[in-house]
This record gives C-alpha cells, sequence and structure tokens, in this order.
C-alpha cells in the first residue's frame, strides 16, 4: 500500500484546490532580494516565508492507507475542499504532524 499512497501523494501536489490555498496565502515580497517576488503567510506563526520554506497542510488529516477499505476515506479527505487546507511553515507543520501523531489522529 506504499505505492499507492506515494502515488496519490504525488498526485496531491498537482491538486488545484492546493494551488488556491496558496495563492490565498501570497503576500508581497518587499525584501532586498531581486528574485523573490512572492512570500506566502503561515497560518500558525504569521511569519512569512518563500514558497520553498512552506508546506500545503490538511486541517483535519488524511488518514493512514493500510488496506483497501481505508482508500475510500483516504481519498476524500486527501483530495478535500480549501476550508481545510492551510498553509503552514515546515516548522509549523513538522510541530502539528508531531502533536497529531502523539495524540493519535
Amino acid at each position: 500500500f506504499g505505492f499507492i499512497r506515494s502515488a496519490l501523494r504525488r498526485a496531491w501536489t498537482k491538486y488545484p484546490v492546493r494551488y488556491q490555498v496558496m495563492d490565498a496565502a501570497k503576500r508581497p515580497y518587499q525584501g532586498k532580494d531581486k528574485r523573490t517576488k512572492w512570500v506566502y503567510q503561515c497560518k500558525a506563526c504569521k511569519g512569512l516565508y518563500k514558497s520553498t520554506e512552506v508546506q500545503v497542510d490538511h486541517i483535519k488529516p488524511a488518514g493512514t492507507l493500510r488496506d483497501y477499505k481505508d482508500l475510500p476515506s483516504f481519498v476524500s479527505n486527501l483530495f478535500c475542499e480549501a476550508d481545510n487546507l492551510q498553509v503552514l511553515c515546515k516548522d509549523c507543520h513538522t510541530l502539528k504532524t508531531k502533536e497529531e501523531r502523539a495524540n493519535g489522529k
């Protein structure tokens, strides 16, 4: 199931709703770096980060995919609407993920 899970997650990186959430968090860059045009605001810490420093997070986790009966709920949670997605910096995303795993979500 690792193969199926990774294929679905790869497909999710091209999911149009994911881009909508990124666009909503986009802010004009006002620093000295001439190459950077946009930064993205982290929903948790409110910091501004380059696109390589943020990730789109599922507010309600997508869950696990360990057998065939998990497939429908995993897919519907993974390919969700924008109201279940948020932009987090990598540090906030790591912290949120650790908390979810510790709480068994």
